[in-house]
C-alpha cells in the first residue's frame, strides 16, 4: 500500500523542493498551502495540492494520512518580528489546534516537524541536542515552544529536525538566506556586502534536508522515534563563507565590502554527527557541501529574475499584513 503523506507548506522554499523529491518514491501525496509567494507544484502528476490554511481543515480531514511533514513557519527573523501577535499565531498556537486535531488518530505514524538549530542563539562550544537552547529571536524561541510541547504531551509519534540555515535552488526561490544571497550579489551586482561577519552559521543544503525526511518516511522505526536531530552538512562564518564561494565557483569579478557593525547576535558550531546518521557513503558531507553550493551557483546565474520581490519573504509578508490589516 502506498504511504500517504501530508506536507504543510508544500509551496514553500523547502516545500516546492520536498514534494517533488518525495514523488519520485511513488508515494500518494497531498499538499496544503495558503499560496503566499505561488503555487509551484500544481503541475505535479498524481499529486493534490489544497490552497488553505491547514489550521481551518476538519480532523476528518487528517484521517487519511500517514505522515504529516510540518514546514509551516514566518522563518525569517525580521519577518517574524513585523507583526508578533500574527507570528505567535502561526509559529505556536496554530500547530497546537493542529495537535488536538491529529492526538487520537492511530493512522498517524509520524509526525515531522521543521525546527531550527536557531534556537541555540550564542554558544562557543560545539552544540549537539544534549545542549541547552538558548533562543534569541521571537522566531527560535516559538520553535522551541512548540517542541517543548510535542514532548510534554506525547499522544503522537514526532520526530523534530533542527534544520541549519537553509541554502540551494528552488522553485520558490529565496535570496534572503546567506548563500543564496551572496551568490546572486556576486553574479548579479559583482559584489558581496558583509554586515559582520565573523558569527558562526550551521548550513543545510536544502535536497540534504529532503533526503532526511525521505529516510525518516521510508525507515519509520525507533531509531528516529520521539526524537530531535541537528541536521545540516557543514559550519562556518560568512566571511569565510564568501571566500570559499568566491574560490570554489573561480568567480573573479565580485569585491567584497566588509562592514564590521553587526546586529546579529546569534552565533554557534553544531556537530553534524547527527546528519551523518542518515547518510551510508563516508566524506559524504563535505563533498555534498562543495557540489550542492556549484549547482546553486549554475542554477542562480541562470535565473532570469534574481531580484523579484517574491523572493524575498520579508518583502510579501510586509504586503500580507498591510493587504489584509492583521
Amino acid at each position: 500500500m502506498k504511504k500517504n503523506i501530508l506536507i504543510l507548506g508544500s509551496e514553500g522554499f523547502l516545500g516546492s523542493v520536498l514534494l517533488p523529491y518525495l514523488k519520485k518514491s511513488n508515494y500518494k501525496i497531498t499538499g496544503v498551502d495558503k499560496c503566499f509567494f505561488g503555487k509551484y507544484n500544481k503541475n505535479l502528476k498524481n499529486v493534490r495540492i489544497i490552497k488553505s490554511d491547514y489550521a481551518k481543515l476538519n480532523k476528518k480531514f487528517f484521517e487519511q494520512f500517514d505522515f504529516i511533514i510540518d514546514l509551516v513557519n514566518i522563518s525569517n527573523d525580521p519577518a517574524s518580528e513585523l507583526n508578533k501577535k500574527f507570528t505567535k499565531k502561526i509559529n505556536y498556537q496554530n500547530k497546537v489546534k493542529l495537535y488536538q486535531k491529529i492526538k487520537n488518530l492511530k493512522n498517524i505514524k509520524r509526525y515531522i516537524y521543521m525546527s531550527s538549530c536557531s534556537v541555540y542563539g550564542n554558544n562557543k562550544n560545539i552544540i549537539n541536542e544534549k545542549s541547552p537552547p538558548r533562543p534569541i529571536s521571537l522566531y527560535s524561541k516559538l520553535c522551541l515552544k512548540y517542541e517543548e510541547y510535542l514532548k510534554k504531551n506525547k499522544k503522537i509519534n514526532f520526530t523534530i529536525l533542527r534544520l541549519g540555515t537553509l541554502y540551494g535552488w528552488a522553485p520558490r526561490m529565496r535570496y534572503d538566506i546567506a548563500i543564496n544571497k551572496i551568490i546572486r550579489d556576486m553574479i548579479f551586482n559583482n559584489k558581496v556586502e558583509i554586515l559582520g561577519g565573523e558569527q558562526l552559521r550551521f548550513f543545510c543544503y536544502n535536497k540534504f534536508a529532503c533526503n532526511v525526511i525521505g529516510n525518516i518516511i521510508n525507515n519509520s522505526n525507533k531509531n528516529t522515534l520521539n526524537k530531535t536531530f541537528n541536521i545540516g552538512n557543514f559550519n562556518t562564518n560568512i566571511i569565510d563563507l564568501t571566500k570559499h564561494i568566491l574560490k570554489l565557483t573561480k568567480f573573479r569579478n565580485a569585491s567584497i565590502y566588509h562592514e564590521k557593525h553587526n546586529i546579529d547576535k546569534r552565533s554557534y558550531k553544531v556537530s553534524t554527527k547527527s546528519a551523518k546518521k542518515f547518510i551510508t557513503k563516508n566524506n559524504i558531507l563535505s563533498n555534498l557541501t562543495e557540489k550542492s553550493i556549484l549547482d546553486t551557483f549554475k542554477k542562480i546565474g541562470r535565473d532570469k529574475k534574481p531580484f523579484l520581490k517574491r523572493k524575498i519573504t520579508l518583502t510579501i509578508y510586509k504586503e500580507f499584513l498591510q493587504k489584509y490589516k492583521v
